[in-house]
């Protein structure tokens, strides 16, 4: 999920978004030292058949990067999941890390189906 952030004020609006992603880092800590659930708890749970794993796009930014750990100066790349968009501010924030915002591409225009403050 992206959140355009249009001022500097609170963005109560990511409240439901942080404890949906404390619950999950809360899973994957139990996961990673072997506390996996239970056949109880796995009864408890909606149940996926015949399943199969697929991808699906996430918003993302793309652009000539600078100062990037991975892409090399003014090349072409794009980030990983994109959380927090307040262009007005000036940064981006992915999954993985903030991004400081230089010149927008003439043709973006910001999604309209996106939350925002």
């Amino acid at each position: 999920m992206t959140f355009i952030i249009k001022n500097d004020g609170p963005a109560p609006e990511l409240e439901s978004e942080i404890l949906r992603l404390c619950h999950l880092v809360q899973d994957l800590d139990d996961i990673r030292r072997g506390r996996h659930p239970d056949k109880a708890r796995l009864a408890s749970y909606p149940t996926i058949h015949e399943w199969q794993g697929i991808t699906r796009p996430d918003p993302c930014l793309t652009g000539i990067m600078f100062n990037h750990p991975t892409i090399a100066d003014g090349r072409q790349g794009v980030t990983t999941g994109l959380w927090v968009l307040p262009p007005t501010l000036g940064y981006a924030r992915t999954i993985t890390r903030f991004y400081a915002l230089g010149r927008k591409d003439r043709s973006f225009a910001l999604p309209a189906d996106c939350p925002r403050t």
